[in-house]
């Protein structure tokens, strides 16, 4: 990690195929890295887990510094505890407790995340929130059904889809999703985990607060 952080100039992005849920890694010129989700329950795990290694390896790290489950679905969370036994994770970043129940989220935060989190940080994320790492600035835009208020410097412009938008249907976790908004030099990218499309619109109208980005994941 050492000899990339004086080497390296880019902001690599690992869009990771857990098969249906999420797991993105992002590296920063310093090699200071971001994780968010971590693919399926078992029996995916297992597999989830060892594509994440693969880019964690790829990226030459030691550590995930930061992690985010954006929501509480098997798909997100699912492969957090093959991958903790696998490598060191500093601080856990998600939105708060899970709002629909069910046994496989309910038993997961009951018995194995509190064993999980107990010697690193761990972070409620609140929109408005920022994660400096190494020249990339990440700045949360939702999260447990809350967005930033405020438009962003380059954005707040009224927004032309807005009259067109006709609502869909949300089950509870969705909507609760940690969403990020990020900035490495003059590129922009977003990633909104599961934020269903009823929420996008509270975010993006009658103003997009987020303005025109290079990436949406």
């Amino acid at each position: 990690v050492a000899s990339q952080a004086q080497t390296a100039k880019t902001l690599d992005i690992y869009v990771i195929d857990v098969e249906g849920g999420n797991a993105t890694l992002f590296v920063s010129p310093s090699g200071e890295s971001l994780l968010m989700d971590t693919g399926n329950v078992p029996p995916g795990a297992v597999r989830d887990a060892g594509r994440i290694m693969a880019a964690i390896k790829d990226a030459k790290l030691q550590q995930i510094d930061h992690l985010i489950i954006t929501h509480w679905h098997g798909d997100h969370f699912g492969g957090l505890t093959e991958l903790a036994s696998q490598i060191p994770i500093r601080e856990f970043i998600d939105h708060g407790p899970n709002v629909q129940p069910g046994a496989v989220a309910d038993e997961f935060l009951q018995k194995s995340y509190p064993r999980l989190i107990a010697n690193s940080k761990h972070t409620v994320a609140k929109p408005g929130d920022r994660i400096r790492m190494g020249g990339v600035d990440v700045l949360v835009v939702t999260s447990a059904g809350e967005m930033i208020k405020t438009p962003l410097a380059t954005a707040g412009r009224p927004n032309s889809y807005c009259a067109a938008f006709k609502p869909g249907e949300n089950n509870a976790e969705d909507p609760q999703s940690v969403g990020i908004y990020i900035t490495f030099g003059k590129f922009h990218a977003v990633h909104l985990g599961d934020v269903t499309k009823n929420k996008e619109f509270e975010l993006m109208c009658p103003n997009n607060r987020l303005g025109t980005v290079d990436v949406l994941l």
